[in-house]
């Protein structure tokens, strides 16, 4: 059995203490700015998914405004002095409805003068949403061709 005298520890100075608290401190900083960088992430999926959700939206908003146009076309109560505009009721989870208009443009003719037929007509439809949290804001808009 070896005995340890009490003269062997005192040339002891703590190196081995410090160098582990410095290396202890820059693994805690590590550690913090990963959970820094990891944090950052979230937030810009979470801003990608509602600028998505957003886009959805008004992209559904500008089918209906088509559709919408196209049905008064045909119906024959489009009127080319006014637009006509409306709300997309769509199971979009959303703080407000995303909304479009449609609005005349211009005749689509064939020839020339009196004799010209008209084709069709060109129409803009615009639409409007926003995300889920309302810092996203889409704005689409469509040039769109009726035909008669």
């Amino acid at each position: 059995m070896t005995v340890y005298k009490s003269e062997q520890f005192n040339n002891q100075r703590g190196a081995v203490l410090i160098i582990s608290l410095i290396f202890l401190l820059i693994l805690s900083l590590i550690g913090v700015s990963s959970m820094q960088g990891t944090s950052m992430q979230e937030l810009m999926s979470g801003n990608l998914r509602d600028q998505y959700i957003a886009f959805n939206a008004a992209e559904a908003a500008l089918l209906e405004g088509e559709n919408q146009a196209q049905t008064q076309y045909e119906a024959g109560t489009f009127d080319q002095d006014a637009a006509i505009n409306g709300n997309h009721a769509a199971s979009f989870a959303l703080p407000t409805a995303p909304t479009w208009n449609a609005e005349y443009v211009e005749p689509i003719t064939a020839g020339l003068g009196a004799n010209a037929k008209e084709l069709g007509f060109i129409i803009k439809v615009g639409s409007n949403s926003t995300g889920r949290t309302g810092t996203s804001d889409v704005q689409l808009e469509s040039i769109y061709l009726i035909k008669k």
